[in-house]
């Protein structure tokens, strides 16, 4: 189905039960990286988790310019087929977006969102699985001014409308499969069989 969206361009939007491209971005919130991995399992795509090519060990952070090109040469040659999960357009731009045949936009509610969050921050604190390279969430970092939850309760307005920021980025001609719910992402899960 093909919608004019606020901006006045005409954007693609796609069904669940699409074709997956060669090279998938999924942005926005509540299971990017699950999904990237599952999509990367079934059909061979190379997974790029952005978040571990930012993050340094001590939750370090890559300087921007460093982080560009990092990502830049992760998502380059021409034969290799992708998926990248993340969100890091104010600090890559469009650089990804314009690389990808397809965006999956998990934007699911807020509140969806913030509660996966906090399961996955409480299971990965107790469990001490590395994450973002070799990083590990802790008990401390949950309940410090640096917590994820924090950031997302504090972000929560910017959260609803990153639309906005979003998707002027993206090219006209790349479609966006937009999952609005934790169902509709269970009935992609299910139809793709990952």
């Amino acid at each position: 189905m093909i919608n004019i969206n606020d901006y006045g361009f005409f954007m693609e939007y796609i069904d669940l039960n699409t074709t997956l491209g060669s090279r998938i971005n999924i942005c926005g919130g509540g299971g990017k990286t699950t999904l990237a991995r599952a999509i990367s399992e079934k059909y061979g795509h190379k997974h790029i988790e952005l978040d571990s090519l930012y993050w340094n060990p001590g939750w370090q952070p890559e300087p921007d310019i460093d982080f560009k090109a990092k990502t830049a040469l992760e998502i380059s040659g021409t034969d290799e087929t992708w998926v990248v999960d993340g969100n890091y357009t104010s600090k890559l731009s469009d650089l990804v977006l314009t690389q990808c045949d397809l965006v999956i936009w998990l934007n699911l509610p807020w509140r969806v969102v913030f509660w996966r969050i906090a399961l996955r921050c409480i299971r990965r604190a107790i469990t001490k699985e590395r994450i973002c390279g070799d990083n590990f969430e802790s008990w401390k970092q949950m309940f410090s001014k640096d917590s994820l939850l924090l950031y997302l309760i504090q972000e929560r307005k910017q959260y609803i409308n990153r639309k906005d920021v979003f998707l002027p980025l993206i090219s006209e001609n790349v479609p966006v499969l937009e999952i609005n719910s934790a169902k509709q992402l269970r009935e992609f899960y299910r139809f793709h069989g990952l």
